[in-house]
């Protein structure tokens, strides 16, 4: 499958590259339905954070990358899983698209953010994950990515993949925007505590 070639092929190289250590793999689960979440450090974030996985990850990616870089890397994004969002506009097809593999027992790969944060910012809550896990009765599993700084090559990187946070805990009522944010700052408070620990 073209995604696990170019997981295995990529990792090799990261791992070569990069000092990565990771923490709590033992959290992934090894089967159904799961979002991902991360905060977004790197171009690199989406390799980094897959490596441990044995499923694929799908990604929600910001259109642009779909729209400005030419026919063959959006070839290449739509081979691996990815499909766009509209950033800030309330993209109702990509969320439905998220719930829909979700629905499938899929996984999906979320960096809320929507953009590389390079310095230590605190990760700010973000309704679309909460809503979308309202939406697909799917776990969330907060995930971090800590770095001194910009992420280089043989710079140290550390992993962490926390417990996942399963809909009871999240408490998310259908149309209650309240809720949504409630669930979205339990999911922000677990990746900040995350990125604390730094290494």
């Amino acid at each position: 499958m073209f995604y696990f070639f170019c997981l295995r092929f990529l990792s090799f190289f990261a791992k070569r590259l990069f000092s990565i250590e990771y923490r709590g793999i033992e959290n992934i689960p090894e089967e159904g339905r799961l979002i991902v979440c991360c905060n977004h450090k790197s171009v690199f974030d989406p390799l980094f954070l897959a490596m441990p996985f044995k499923r694929q990850i799908r990604y929600m990616a910001k259109s642009e990358l779909f729209e400005e870089h030419g026919a063959v890397i959006r070839w290449v994004l739509y081979r691996l899983g990815a499909f766009p969002v509209k950033r800030d506009s309330g993209d109702a097809g990509s969320v439905r698209r998220a719930v829909q593999i979700l629905n499938q027992e899929g996984l999906l790969g979320i960096f809320p953010q929507g953009k590389c944060v390079f310095d230590d910012t605190p990760f700010q809550p973000k309704a679309g994950v909460a809503m979308i896990a309202g939406l697909s009765k799917a776990p969330v599993l907060p995930a971090s990515i800590y770095c001194d700084g910009i992420i280089k090559p043989f710079k140290r990187i550390t992993v962490r993949y926390g417990k996942p946070i399963f809909p009871d805990e999240l408490d998310i009522r259908e149309k209650s925007t309240a809720s949504i944010r409630s669930a979205a700052l339990v999911i922000a408070e677990k990746i900040n505590q995350m990125l604390e620990e730094k290494y």
